[in-house]
C-alpha cells in the first residue's frame, strides 16, 4: 500500500518462500571484483533509465541472499503499488520512487510485501518515507542509501544490509531474521529500537566448497567481529539520536561483543594458529575472558552507565553484608560494634583504626570490604562525572 490514508491493496504476485535456495550468510570481506561487477545492462521503465549494479547473489556465498541460480527481472520496478502487493525478484531502483514523492507531504507505504528484491540507488524522503508493517523477504540493499525514511514494525527475513547507508532513519519495532550485516554498513543519526535483536539475528554463510573445520571456526570468529564492528556504528549513532536507554543498552551490547570476539579469535588461533600464535592464545584467551567477566560484573553495577542510583544502593548492601559478616561470623577477636565497623570501612572513614594485627581472618574480610567499597566508588564517581560532562 502507497500513499496517504490509503485502503490494503490486493495482490498478484504469489508468495514464494525458501524457494531460492539460499545459504544463510553475511559479508566479512569486500570481494571488489565481484562486488562491483555491472551486469543486467541500461534498461528503461516508465521513461526512466536505471541500470542495476553488482553480482551479489551469485559470488556472496556468505550472505542470505545468495542463490546461485537466481534470476532478476529485467525490468525495473515502477513503485507501483496500487495493482499488486509488492513486487517479486525485481530490481527496485530509488528514481522511480522519486517521481511518486511530494515535497512536504510525507510518502506512506503500509503493508507492503517486497520479496527478493535489488533496492538501490538514493531513497529519499521529502520530508520522510514512511515503510509501516512492510515485510522484506531475502532482499538486498546493498548499493542502497536511505535519508529520513522511517520503518515501523517492518520484517526483514533472510535479508542483507551489508553496503547499505542509512541517514537520519528510524527503524522502530521491526523484527529481524537471518540478517547479513558488514563493517561498511553505515549508520548516521538513525536509530534501532532493537539493535540487540538485529546482533542476535545476523548471520554468516559457509564457503559449500570448503566444508572444513577450520572454516566454520573462521566464519564464527569474523562474525562476532563484525558485530561488534556494526555495535560501534550503531552506538556513535545512538550517541546523538534516540532515548537513553537505548543507547545505553547499545553501550553494554557493544562491550559485551567486543570481548567475546577477542575469546573467539583466540579461540581459533589456539586450534588453528601457527606455533607462535597457537602459544599466545592460551594467556589472551584466559586475559579476554577474565576482562569479559570485569565489564560484564561493572557494566550491571551502573547499567552500563545509565544509572548512578545502582552504585548506591551496592554501597547499602556492602554496608549490610559485611556488617553482618562481622556480627555473626566468628573471628579471634569479636567484633564490639560490627554496624559500625562496617559503616566505617564503607565509607573508607578511619580504616587504619580498624587494623587487627592478630586477628588475620579479620583484617582479610577487612581489606575485602574496602576493595568492594572502593571498585562501588569508583563506578559511582565514574558514572556521575560521565553524565554531567557527556555531550548528548
Amino acid at each position: 500500500m502507497i500513499g496517504c490514508g490509503a485502503g490494503r491493496r490486493g495482490g498478484d504476485a504469489p508468495f514464494l518462500s525458501g524457494g531460492s535456495g539460499c545459504i544463510d550468510g553475511r559479508m566479512f570481506r569486500m570481494r571488489r571484483s565481484s562486488e562491483t561487477s555491472r551486469h543486467a545492462g541500461a534498461t528503461r521503465s516508465s521513461g526512466l533509465t536505471t541500470r542495476h549494479i553488482g553480482n551479489r547473489r551469485h559470488a556472496c556465498w556468505w550472505e542470505p541472499i545468495h542463490d546461485p541460480g537466481f534470476v532478476l527481472d529485467p525490468v525495473p520496478y515502477d513503485w507501483d503499488l496500487d495493482r499488486n502487493a509488492g513486487p517479486y525478484r525485481r530490481f527496485v531502483p530509488a528514481s522511480a520512487l522519486k517521481e511518486r514523492i511530494t515535497p512536504g507531504d510525507t510518502l506512506e507505504i503500509r503493508d507492503a510485501a517486497f520479496r527478493e528484491c535489488d533496492f538501490q540507488g538514493v531513497f529519499e524522503g521529502d520530508p520522510i518515507i514512511m515503510f509501516e508493517r512492510c515485510r522484506f523477504v531475502r532482499c538486498d540493499l546493498a548499493y542502497s542509501t536511505w535519508r529520513r525514511c522511517h520503518f515501523k514494525d517492518c520484517t526483514f527475513e533472510h535479508c542483507s544490509i551489508s553496503l547499505a547507508a542509512f541517514e537520519g532513519c528510524e527503524l522502530r519495532g521491526c523484527s529481524w531474521t537471518n540478517i547479513g550485516l558488514s563493517s561498511r554498513t553505515e549508520l548516521l543519526r538513525t536509530f534501532i529500537s532493537n539493535p540487540g535483536e538485529l546482533i542476535a539475528a545476523s548471520t554468516s554463510g559457509r564457503d559449500p566448497d570448503r566444508p572444513t573445520l577450520e572454516h566454520r571456526m573462521h566464519q564464527w570468529f569474523r562474525l562476532k567481529g563484525t558485530r561488534a564492528h556494526f555495535l560501534r556504528t550503531v552506538m556513535l549513532s545512538h550517541a546523538t539520536t534516540g532515548d537513553e536507554h537505548t543507547y545505553y543498552e547499545t553501550v553494554r551490547l557493544h562491550e559485551l561483543q567486543r570481548s567475546s570476539a577477542r575469546v573467539a579469535q583466540d579461540a581459533y588461533d589456539l586450534v588453528f594458529g601457527s606455533g607462535r600464535k597457537r602459544a599466545s592464545a592460551v594467556p589472551a584467551m584466559l586475559l579476554h575472558a577474565f576482562n569479559h567477566g570485569i565489564m560484564r560484573c561493572l557494566g550491571s553495577l551502573n547499567a552500563w552507565g545509565e544509572s548512578a542510583g545502582r552504585p548506591l544502593v551496592a554501597l547499602l548492601a556492602c554496608w549490610g553484608a559485611f556488617g553482618l559478616a562481622y556480627s555473626r561470623a566468628w573471628f579471634a577477636n569479636p567484633v564490639a560494634a560490627p554496624w559500625q565497623k562496617s559503616f566505617d570501612i564503607t565509607l573508607l572513614v578511619g580504616y587504619g583504626n580498624q587494623v587487627v594485627a592478630k586477628d588475620p581472618a579479620l583484617t582479610m574480610v577487612q581489606d575485602a570490604h574496602v576493595l568492594v567499597a572502593i571498585v562501588i566508588y569508583s563506578v559511582f564517581f565514574a558514572t556521575v562525572i560521565s553524565k554531567l560532562s557527556r555531550t548528548r
